[in-house]
């Protein structure tokens, strides 16, 4: 990892308190929902760049299994005391040390944009490593051209790094990767409510 993207992990790790009460008050179940729709009852789900395991949380809440794993491991001890249900490891998504043909989902929400863009190629030929046949994978990151910074919601004095990526880049990586795009979209944070600020996304649901 570069420099760049290891300092805002840094900023994860020292602030991780502040960042998983953040993350705990923007739960927001539309994709949840329509991923869970996809993947068979019990199925076992990977929660790659997990952050505070809210979302994971929701999987085994609704009778999924769940793996949550991040890197910052601050993030992880957070999650770990908030969400003691749902089992995490500390891992890079560029180097993901998990067994082939494992899980039945792999969900990566506002993960990708913290990785440089030369990486992405290899981390979606891991996630299509790790997924079984017909495995489905859920891609949500910024919307955008380039990298640059932004603040921290709590305090705008502090920025992290983002990649940002169009949506017909990310679905060509993932096509190279081999997946079958199922669905593809943009959203404006702000049109989901939850006092979010103005923030347009790209999400991608796909099959193995």
């Amino acid at each position: 990892m570069s420099d760049k993207f290891a300092s805002t992990i840094q900023t994860y790790n020292q602030f991780a308190p502040q960042f998983v009460q953040h993350f705990e008050k923007k739960l927001d179940t539309t994709e949840l929902e329509k991923f869970l729709a996809t993947i068979p009852t019990s199925g076992y789900i990977l929660d790659a760049g997990c952050g505070s395991a809210r979302d994971a949380a929701f999987f085994i809440s609704k009778g999924y299994k769940a793996l949550g794993i991040d890197l910052s491991e601050g993030l992880l001890a957070e999650a770990n005391s908030l969400h003691p249900e749902v089992p995490t490891q500390q891992m890079s998504l560029i180097k993901l040390t998990l067994p082939d043909e494992e899980f039945d989902g792999v969900w990566c929400k506002a993960a990708l944009l913290h990785l440089d863009r030369n990486d992405i190629p290899q981390v979606l030929k891991s996630f299509y490593r790790v997924l079984k046949p017909k495995g489905k994978l859920f891609i949500q990151t910024k919307a955008g051209e380039g990298e640059g910074t932004q603040p921290v919601p709590f305090d705008r004095t502090m920025t992290r790094m983002f990649t940002f990526f169009t949506l017909s880049e990310m679905a060509e990586q993932m096509s190279k990767a081999g997946f079958k795009l199922l669905d593809s979209y943009e959203f404006n944070s702000q049109d989901r409510g939850l006092g979010s600020r103005d923030q347009q996304w790209i999400v991608l649901f796909a099959e193995k």
